[in-house]
């Protein structure tokens, strides 16, 4: 019994080996050889026939020469280069007929429908923005008394103007806001009959008020003081006035149209000073029209531009300080005037 269990073994073991043997042979179908170039232990993966064949979606920039293939060729020397963003970008090269652009500058390769995030918006031509300042001689005329004596005055202003070019950036509209101060001295020695309000009288903590009085007075000082808005235009004629557009100097000539609103105080001299005091003041609220022309010399100085020149108005101010003398008020000003673009 013992050598029979033996005997059964063996045959057992003797049919396993041969099996595996036989299964482990090249010419078996139950594993076929691996297929391609390489027989090795990891299957081999045969390349395309065609190595510029890219799956589809591949952008433009990848096709041709790649960023790798550019950071890892051959070294040039600096001399040997032309300095290319938009090529390094997308792959392409740029376009030279690309009008509108400043010498050095490339179109966006994100902006498809224009020259770039420095070109025109809506379709038009780019903003630009003026800040500027004046001084000058301002000269009050009229036909009433306060006029007369009023003498040649001086002022001062500034502000800024938004300037929305047309596409061909030679002529602009203009939107104009900006604060201004004039002050005209008086004739001291000419007197006028006005209304002077007099000081309450004061008894222990009460104030009682007094009427106004008419006093002979002389006017010792106008000053106004003024916010200013307008809208206007603007033409260059010596091509585009923006920046980087602008080539060498230019002329400008142009003109605004707008209103005036501030605040207006008159210093009087009371002719009998023992009843009257030595100082009256009348304050109130003015309200004015301007038009205004200028006509400046530009010098573009990189990333901004320098202009100056000169400034003329014609204002109208409505005023009733001193009543009941007419303090309505012409105005012709003559002023030198600078500032810069950007």
């Amino acid at each position: 019994m013992t050598i029979n269990t033996r005997r059964l073994s063996g045959v057992l073991l003797l049919a396993v080996a041969t099996a595996g043997s036989a299964a482990a042979q090249p010419g078996s179908a139950q594993y076929p050889p691996p297929t391609g170039q390489s027989s090795g232990v990891v299957p081999s993966v045969a390349p395309l026939s065609d190595a510029n064949a890219f799956p589809n979606g591949r952008p433009t920039a990848a096709i041709g020469q790649g960023a790798v293939d550019r950071v890892s060729g051959q070294v040039r020397l600096a001399s040997e280069q032309t300095p290319d963003p938009y090529g390094t970008l997308t792959g392409l090269p740029v376009a030279q007929s690309t009008p509108g652009l400043p010498a050095g500058s490339y179109p966006s390769p994100f902006y498809t429908d224009g020259p770039g995030c420095a070109g025109p918006l809506g379709r038009n031509g780019r903003i630009a923005y003026d800040l500027y300042s004046y001084t000058g001689p301002t000269f009050a005329l009229g036909e009433g008394r306060l006029a007369r004596q009023l003498q040649t005055g001086w002022m001062v202003g500034g502000g800024g103007r938004s300037l929305f070019f047309n596409p061909e950036h030679d002529a602009a509209w203009a939107v104009d806001l900006g604060l201004s101060y004039q002050f005209n001295r008086g004739s001291v020695g000419n007197f006028t009959t006005l209304e002077l309000r007099q000081v309450p009288i004061t008894i222990g903590n009460t104030q009682i008020p007094r009427p106004d009085i008419l006093a002979p007075l002389a006017i010792r000082g106008l000053s106004r003081t003024n916010f200013n808005y307008g809208v206007g235009r603007d033409w260059w004629y010596r091509g585009p006035g923006t920046v980087g557009l602008e080539n060498g100097m230019n002329f400008r000539l142009g003109g605004t149209v707008g209103g005036r609103w501030g605040t207006a105080h008159i210093d009087l001299v009371p002719q009998d000073i023992a009843a009257n005091g030595d100082y009256a003041r009348r304050q109130g609220v003015t309200h004015g029209l301007f038009l205004e022309s200028h006509a400046t010399v530009e010098v573009p100085m990189g990333a901004w531009i320098l202009f100056g020149g000169l400034r003329t108005e014609w204002s109208y101010d409505w005023m009733n300080l001193i009543p009941p003398l007419q303090g309505n008020l012409h105005n012709i000003n003559v002023l030198l005037t600078a500032g810069i673009r950007f």
